[in-house]
Parts: structure tokens; sequence; C-alpha cells
């Protein structure tokens, strides 16, 4: 484990609204749950007419900062470059053109919010737009919700799409039945949310046991053997791994801030002027607590 790559940074992580903490993956429980897809209508700023954005989270429309269409999809090809006014807000916001987007899927025309989509956060980071949260760690909405400041998020849900309703920007409501992460811990609906936490690069990792894989006196034998392509399409396509969590127990992050300069250090033992530094109050995940323990 000393080989471990650990890096802080800002990403979206899966986060617990009631017990206010990073979650891992394996953490949030997927269940079939009744929602609705909502339609808006966004006018045109240039040209006066209209497009249709379709989301399932209305009250993340505060933390938009674009919408997104395909370069090569006809209908909506005349307003690249162009901008839209959002619904919720009333803020103007450019339209650009991104193959990440599938045409004919939907309407076509997608909202971006990087601090509350792992999707759209790579948008957000390949055109370098901000990155606003609208929502508080307690799963209230913060001052960029306006009139909904302080309310929960799904009463603002509730409220905002009445209100874009009555100003006649509501296209259709659809009754959908969707896959939501769910809490192991606490059962409360996962958020998606752009979080300053630890990592552990996991591609050096991941890359040195692929290697490994090629040899057949290294590799890992799987019975039945198909699993291995499981494996390693796994391994192919990991993600860092959020190390760090807001919870009272639990191995205490290593890591030291000095109380003058900021300056991090990082080290099995204590400073030898502890006087002087700051303990970060994150522990370790469990999970990586678990992984210590043989080494």
């Amino acid at each position: 484990m000393r080989d471990c790559q650990r890096h802080q940074g800002e990403r979206i992580i899966n986060w617990d609204p009631v017990a206010q903490t990073a979650l891992s993956n394996i953490e949030v429980i997927h269940k079939d749950t009744k929602g609705a897809m909502y339609t808006f209508r966004y006018d045109v700023v240039e040209t006066g007419t209209t497009i249709d954005v379709a989301t399932t989270r209305p009250e993340t429309m505060f933390g938009d900062v674009c919408v997104v269409v395909h370069p090569e999809d006809e209908q909506y090809r005349d307003i690249v470059g162009k901008h839209v006014i959002n619904p919720a807000n009333k803020e103007v916001l450019p339209v650009i053109a991104d193959d990440y987007i599938e045409i004919g899927f939907g309407t076509g025309a997608m909202k971006c919010t990087p601090a509350h989509d792992p999707n759209d956060f790579k948008l957000g980071e390949k055109y370098g737009f901000p990155k606003p949260v609208c929502i508080n760690p307690d799963g209230t909405m913060n001052e960029l919700a306006g009139e909904y400041n302080g309310l929960d998020r799904f009463e603002c849900r509730e409220r905002l799409v009445e209100r874009i309703k009555n100003e006649g920007h509501l296209v259709n409501i659809e009754e959908i039945v969707h896959p939501v992460g769910h809490s192991e811990r606490t059962d409360a609906i996962v958020e998606p949310y752009l979080s300053k936490q630890w990592f552990v690069k996991m591609k050096p990792l991941a890359d040195a046991v692929l290697e490994a894989q090629k040899n057949p006196e290294t590799k890992i034998n799987f019975y039945p053997e198909r699993f291995e392509r499981t494996f390693i399409q796994w391994l192919e396509n990991i993600e860092d791994w959020c190390i760090s969590r807001q919870l009272w127990w639990g191995h205490r992050i290593p890591v030291w801030y000095n109380n003058e300069t900021g300056e991090i250090f990082c080290s099995e033992t204590d400073p030898a002027d502890p006087e002087n530094w700051t303990q970060d109050e994150d522990v370790l995940d469990t999970w990586f607590s678990s992984c210590l323990w043989p080494f």
C-alpha cells in the first residue's frame, strides 16, 4: 500500500445527505423508484424560437451552465453557439455541441450541471465551465436557488415545476420508474455531489494488474474463465477511489495542515511539533482500512 498514489481534489462523489458523508459505490443501493421526466421549454435568445430540454431532477437546474446538443443533430445545428434562457432562474446559458449527446434520445438537448452529475462534471472539465453547487450537504437548497433557499431538494422540485408550469414553460411530465441510488446507511436518496475528498489514483495499480494478466506465470486464473473478461473490463474502466469519509469513527486520515502556512504533511507518525499542526478531520473508508490490515 506504500505505492498508492493519494491526492486530494474536487470530484463528483456519492453523498448521503442524512449521514452527511461520502459513500463508496458498493454502499449505494439502486432501487427501482417511481419518478418523473420533466420536459421544459427554453427560449432561444437570438432567434425567438424554443427548444425542449428534459430532466428527472429539476432542482439541479440552478446549477446549470449550458445546454448540450449533438454536433450532427440537424434540428439544433442553427442554434449551436447561441443562448437559451434557463426557466428556473432566467439565467442565459450557452448552447454547445458535443458528441457525448445521443441523437434521438429524449429531446436531443441536455442541460449540463457539472456539480451534480458525473458525466456533466466531465463535460464541465472539458470545456472549462464553472461548477456551481446549488444544494447544501444536508439536502436543502442553497442561495443559488433564490426563493427556494433552505427548502428540501424534493420540496423545491415540486414548487419549481409548479412555477414553471404557471409561466408556460412546462411541456409535459412523464411518469417513469427508474433506478435511484439509496444510501445503505440511512436509506436516503444519494446525491451526486461535487466535494473535496481524498482519492487513491487507481490507474497505475490497475495497469500493473492488467500487465500481469498477460503473463501465464503471473496472471490470476478464473473459474469459469469468462469472468476474467469481467475483471479486465472493470480494471480498464476503473476510476479513482474516494477513501475519505465524514464520520466520527474509523482510522483518521494521516494528513496534517500547518496552522500558519497551510502546508500539508502526510506521514505514518505524528508531526514532531504537533502543536503547530491540525490533523484532517476525515476518516478512511472502512474498505480501505480493511485493506491495510494484511499489510
